[in-house]
């Protein structure tokens, strides 16, 4: 466990110190670890996202996965709307969201990303607990937080008490050397590493390099997630 083992360790959580971990970790779960990746930035280096922007994104993306999860996407139109939100979505999420008819696939991309709701969740402190599994993420507790009806989504904008940066980082690191690993187990036609769902870690890599402001990039859809 991730986190069990971070709070196991004492040393300084710089660069150099979270690959070391990282890469401990992976190995201690047999998954395949390139050790000519870079370090990440440091805490020094890097600035997050503003909670206005992490509430915005949380909207944004509860729409577009509730709508491709439950196949009607009229309420979130809707509620987008009546609260002057729809500025909220970026330009593949309009076009998906706007749109009276979409593809199978759309449908099945803009369902996943019910993951970077939830890693995102996390970071903005109202998902308590993140692990790396075989499971699927379940956002079914997280949706108290956000609108039953037409109300004001205020209950999502007053629980959000963002985790430190540091706590951040060491997932935007562990996340950078598993995609990896994830890339390569593609190649040769496996699902999972390490008792890791391969399609769940590039979701989360979205979502941590957009808090983490990656190659200073602010347009949520052309995010990178290099490895």
């Amino acid at each position: 466990m991730f986190k069990e083992f971070l709070m196991n360790t004492k040393l300084n959580m710089n660069p150099e110190n979270r690959k070391f971990l990282s890469e401990t970790m992976l190995h201690k779960r047999g998954i395949r670890i390139n050790l000519q990746l870079p370090l990440i930035e440091s805490g020094e280096e890097v600035t997050l996202r503003d909670t206005t922007s992490i509430f915005e994104r949380l909207i944004a993306l509860w729409a577009v996965s509730s709508a491709a999860q439950s196949g009607e996407a009229s309420y979130f139109r809707e509620y987008l709307a009546v609260h002057q939100m729809t500025g909220y979505l970026s330009d593949k999420e309009k076009s998906f969201l706007l749109s009276d008819r979409c593809a199978e696939d759309e449908r099945a991309y803009f369902s996943i990303q019910k993951e970077r709701l939830f890693f995102l969740a996390w970071c903005a402190g109202i998902q308590p607990n993140i692990e790396l599994s075989l499971q699927v993420s379940s956002v079914d507790k997280l949706l108290r937080y956000f609108p039953q009806g037409m109300e004001s989504p205020d209950v999502l904008q007053q629980a959000i008490n963002m985790r430190s940066k540091s706590k951040i980082l060491d997932w935007a690191d562990l996340l950078y050397r598993v995609h990896w690993a994830v890339r390569h187990a593609n190649l040769i036609g496996k699902t999972t590493v390490g008792n890791i769902r391969c399609d769940i870690i590039p979701e989360w890599h979205h979502a941590v390099n957009w808090i983490t402001c990656y190659n200073e990039e602010d347009n949520w859809d052309m995010v990178e997630t290099d490895t």
